[in-house]
C-alpha cells in the first residue's frame, strides 16, 4: 500500500485538485510514503475528504493513476522502484525486484469501489502477489 500511495500522491499533489484539507492529506501521504506508519497502514481518507465532490475527485485521481500504472506494462521496473524518494530505508530493501502492475491495479480498483460505495467484501486483505527475496 505504501507503493500505491506514492503513485496516488504524485497525482494528488498537482495544483489542479482542490481539497479543503489538502495540506493535511498531503502530510498524511508523505508520512506513509516515508515509512513513518510502522506496523500498520490505513488510508484514513474519511478524516480528510470533506464532501461528495472531493470523493469524486479522488475517484478521478485513482482512475488516472490506474491508467498510468496499466501503461507501464506488466511490471514496474526495479530502477523506478529504487528511484522513489522516501526516507524509509526498508522500502529499498523490500522492493528489490520488479512489482507486478496487476497487483497495484487490484488495490486501486478496491479503493475506487470503496469510495463509490460499491465495495461488498468483508475481508480487506488484498492478498498481494509480491514477495521480496
Amino acid at each position: 500500500m505504501q507503493l500505491a500511495l506514492y503513485y496516488i500522491h504524485e497525482e494528488f499533489k498537482k495544483d489542479q485538485y482542490a481539497f479543503i484539507r489538502k495540506e493535511l492529506l498531503t502530510d498524511h501521504h508523505e508520512t506513509v510514503v516515508n515509512g513513518q506508519m510502522a506496523g500498520w497502514f490505513a488510508f484514513l481518507w474519511d478524516e480528510y475528504i470533506s464532501n461528495a465532490s472531493e470523493e469524486q475527485t479522488m475517484v478521478q485521481i485513482l482512475q488516472i493513476v490506474k491508467a498510468r500504472i496499466y501503461n507501464k506494462g506488466t511490471y514496474i521496473p526495479l530502477t523506478e522502484l529504487q528511484a522513489i524518494p522516501t526516507v524509509d530505508g526498508d522500502f529499498k530493501l523490500f522492493y528489490r525486484k520488479p512489482f507486478p502492475t496487476a497487483e497495484l491495479i487490484k488495490m486501486l480498483d478496491a479503493l475506487i469501489q470503496m469510495l463509490e460505495g460499491d465495495w461488498d467484501h468483508k475481508n480487506y486483505d488484498m492478498d498481494i502477489d509480491y514477495y521480496y527475496d
